[in-house]
């Protein structure tokens, strides 16, 4: 992330809830998928890792700033039935994380976890008053708001929210004029410290397409005023229906660079979403189309000043062979699938697909 001159990490979430018959709210902060060992889980539970502690020390040596996810829910956040859990146990666990690692200079703020559709801001707010406040989700925010700023006055809070322009069955869509009218609405009520949007333009699916992103983004910088800083959550994937499982590869390079263009007259920020799958060289779904994204994103946003005639180039093909005494070697496989050279630093990778019994592979 530093080498593409990112300075800030968004954790999307320290943990989550879990059903409990034994805690008073009827949840219970559940040990897996806790980036710290919390004291409010058993000690025979506890991670024994501290990931949030490794997080923060090297975005300290790095002299990045990290906000913190607030906690998931155990089901779907919107049923209510955990409203006064989740309240509960994120403000014990944020008073712990301030408490233990609040000396960090990186820590900066917090983020919150559920997804707010303005869209429903609108539909909940028309129906309860004309106010954000009807909306069940603003005002879940707004007490986490308020429970931060008491844990913590000088934290900054933030939230990733959505904003469809075409809404289908009960959910209304949004113009421009409209949706400045309820962020307007909504701040007010949330007092939020950073709002960045996703742009929509990966998942797509009623969302403002990249001619249409400026005037939205406008609407919302109006909306936000001085008193809240706007940024825009940049989709760096891009949706494939005909994938039958990872439907979400990374985006092309040009098509990023036009989301950034179209909202830089109104933003203070950029946040990738999301950088471990799309654009991480150790990306899990797609690690070639994702290391060749980081590779593509520091050239175009980060140009480096090499000849393009030094380096060492591609392998025309990899050919793979294994052996089981490292002295008779088999032919496994080849490939010449292999990403174009670029003209500055890159990983490269290559995949020979096949089975065999072996002790040695070259």
């Amino acid at each position: 992330m530093k080498a593409l001159d990112m300075n800030t990490v968004v954790v999307v979430s320290v943990g989550h809830l879990r059903a409990d018959s034994n805690d008073p709210d009827g949840y219970s902060l559940a040990p897996d998928g806790l980036l710290y060992p919390s004291s409010f889980v058993n000690a025979s539970e506890r991670p024994t890792t501290d990931l949030l502690e490794m997080i923060l020390s090297l975005a300290d040596q790095r002299r990045m700033k990290v906000y913190v996810g607030s906690l998931q829910t155990a089901t779907d956040w919107s049923h209510g039935t955990e409203f006064h859990a989740l309240r509960a146990h994120n403000k014990d666990v944020a008073a712990e994380i301030v408490q233990r690692y609040g000396w960090h200079t990186s820590l900066v703020g917090w983020y919150f976890t559920q997804e707010i559709w303005m869209n429903w801001v609108k539909y909940y707010g028309a129906l309860n008053g004309n106010t954000a406040a009807g909306y069940y989700g603003t005002v879940q925010m707004a007490n986490w708001i308020a429970d931060m700023k008491a844990i913590h006055p000088g934290k900054l809070t933030t939230a990733a929210v959505v904003v469809k322009k075409d809404g289908t069955g009960a959910m209304p869509g949004l113009t421009p004029a409209e949706l400045q009218t309820w962020t307007a609405s909504f701040l007010q009520t949330a007092h939020l410290d950073i709002l960045m949007p996703q742009d929509g333009i990966g998942a797509g699916d009623g969302a403002p397409g990249i001619d249409d992103l400026g005037n939205y983004f406008s609407a919302m910088k109006q909306a936000a005023g001085t008193t809240t800083a706007l940024w825009s959550t940049i989709e760096t994937f891009t949706s494939d229906p005909n994938l039958s499982s990872e439907r979400f590869p990374p985006a092309t390079i040009s098509r990023i660079r036009s989301q950034v263009n179209a909202v830089a007259p109104y933003v203070s920020g950029y946040v990738s979403w999301i950088f471990g799958d799309d654009m991480s060289p150790q990306a899990t779904y797609y690690p070639v189309e994702a290391s060749e994204l980081n590779r593509q994103y520091q050239f175009t946003f980060k140009p480096q000043v090499i000849p393009a005639s030094l380096g060492i180039y591609r392998p025309s093909q990899i050919d793979v062979e294994v052996s089981q005494d490292n002295w008779t070697w088999t032919p496994f496989g080849s490939s010449n699938a292999l990403p174009a050279d670029t003209p500055n630093f890159a990983v490269l990778w290559g995949e020979v697909q096949g089975l065999a019994n072996a002790q040695w592979v070259r």
